[in-house]
């Protein structure tokens, strides 16, 4: 039988929320988006039944699918206007390490920045992940891989001793 809805927006609402703010870095489109993730489990709930431990993992797919075709559908013009590059921090903003680390995140190319949210904020294993995604484990494990290499490299400033 399938979990009731409730037991299921208790255990996977907050952190779909939370892995869609940060994909998305815009807090009304988190909650729209995992308001639909969680529409579509109620449209799909019987079919899911018998997954077995794998809905987190069907929920994360539907929510990555919905940040993805909301990323294709944003007009141009919107694009356009937006600055390639995060802007620089002014000096009090550099002191937050956490702020620059959240950005750095943020910018990172889509594909990196799914694997490397949905393994180091969610704690899914790659395969999770991977599943989550509609890729292989192997490339699941190479982008997360990418991903903290160009973090550390991004980052390295702001760790090294004497800092």
């Amino acid at each position: 039988m399938a979990e009731a809805f409730e037991q299921v927006y208790q255990r996977y609402g907050g952190p779909i929320h939370g892995y869609l703010a940060r994909l998305t870095g815009d807090a009304g489109a988190a909650e729209e988006l995992c308001q639909e993730t969680f529409v579509r489990y109620l449209r799909h709930r019987a079919a899911l039944a018998g997954r077995n431990g794998t809905l987190g993992a069907w929920l994360y797919t539907v929510a990555t699918n919905l940040a993805r075709d909301r990323r294709r559908r944003a007009s141009p013009e919107r694009l356009a206007t937006e600055p390639a590059d995060a802007p620089a921090p002014d000096a009090v903003e550099a002191k937050d390490t956490d702020a620059r680390v959240r950005r750095e995140v943020e910018s990172l190319p889509d594909d990196l920045k799914e694997v490397f949210l949905l393994r180091a904020h969610h704690d899914l294993t790659y395969a999770a992940a991977a599943e989550a995604l509609g890729i292989g484990e192997r490339t699941a494990k190479e982008r997360f891989r990418r991903a903290r290499e160009i973090l550390a490299h991004r980052l390295a400033h702001l760790f090294q001793e004497g800092s």
